[in-house]
């Protein structure tokens, strides 16, 4: 069904992205299922099945005469309650970089983790004319790469991993969430995912095969979040780049400090994943 030259919000809670092109996008409603076509500025294109979507993009190919994507792409991946665009600043620098760059949306307080998991499988298997891909992955993002680089995938037949970058990763839980999982209030707002954010089962997600490049990068806790886990009675591990490394397997580990809600607006944690991904180390 077509509807064009319609505004939209680039779906930040309720559509999930199955497929990505050239700054194009196919977005799928977590809900009714149904599919929508989104061009570079979040205008909806088209809506209906995914196929009906891929095929008026096939069209709008030929309109708009866009270039055929090829080489290196980022892949990123939203935190708890966020959208794509927190990666603004990085996806700027990534382009600069002459990286190609997907920031992800995914409705990460509506579905479990398999859900996400079976999200990103499904958006990787419909990635084309991309020869090899990176990940950066923050909060509960990297729980859902984890998992679903733990997958026998058809995607990995022919995109080459290079390197994944993981920013505030909870690798070992998150005793806040857990906490506020046992009130009805924050299990709504925040969704199924924060009862399992207890360290024996953010652990048991298999970690990344040794031959990929991982980087990870601690946030330590800012004088507000140490506030408000003391007023909720919760106390995270300390954290220890020396420890994370050997519990990981990462290749290298630093932690760093910001005030900001959006970490990525802190230009130096910027400088830092794009360094990991050129370079292997920070």
């Amino acid at each position: 069904m077509e509807k064009n030259d319609f505004y939209t919000f680039g779906g930040g809670f309720a559509w999930e992205d199955v497929f990505f092109y050239q700054k194009w996008r196919i977005q799928r409603n977590f809900i009714t299922k149904k599919c929508r076509l989104l061009d570079n500025w979040d205008i909806r294109r088209y809506e209906g099945t995914f196929d009906e979507c891929r095929s008026a993009f096939l069209k709008y190919i030929k309109i708009f005469e866009l270039s055929r994507q090829r080489g290196h792409m980022i892949v990123m991946l939203p935190g708890l309650g966020k959208s794509k665009n927190i990666f603004k600043p990085l996806w700027r620098r990534a382009l600069k970089e002459k990286y190609m760059a997907a920031a992800l949306n995914y409705p990460s307080t509506q579905k479990k983790l398999g859900g996400h998991i079976r999200q990103l499988d499904f958006f990787l298997n419909h990635l084309e004319d991309v020869q090899e891909v990176s990940f950066v992955a923050e909060g509960i993002g990297a729980l859902i790469l984890r998992g679903l680089i733990s997958l026998d995938s058809p995607w990995k037949k022919k995109i080459k991993i290079s390197r994944i970058v993981e920013v505030a990763p909870p690798s070992h839980g998150n005793p806040l969430l857990l906490k506020l999982s046992k009130y009805k209030f924050f299990n709504f707002v925040l969704g199924p995912m924060i009862a399992d954010m207890s360290a024996k089962k953010t652990e048991a997600i298999p970690f990344y095969p040794k031959n990929i490049e991982v980087g990870i990068i601690l946030i330590k806790e800012s004088f507000w979040k140490k506030a408000l886990n003391f007023i909720v009675g919760v106390k995270n591990a300390e954290l220890d780049p020396k420890k994370e490394k050997a519990f990981t397997g990462a290749k290298d580990v630093i932690a760093m400090r910001t005030w900001r809600f959006n970490v990525f607006k802190k230009k130096k944690i910027v400088d830092k994943v794009i360094q990991f991904l050129n370079f292997g180390h920070f």
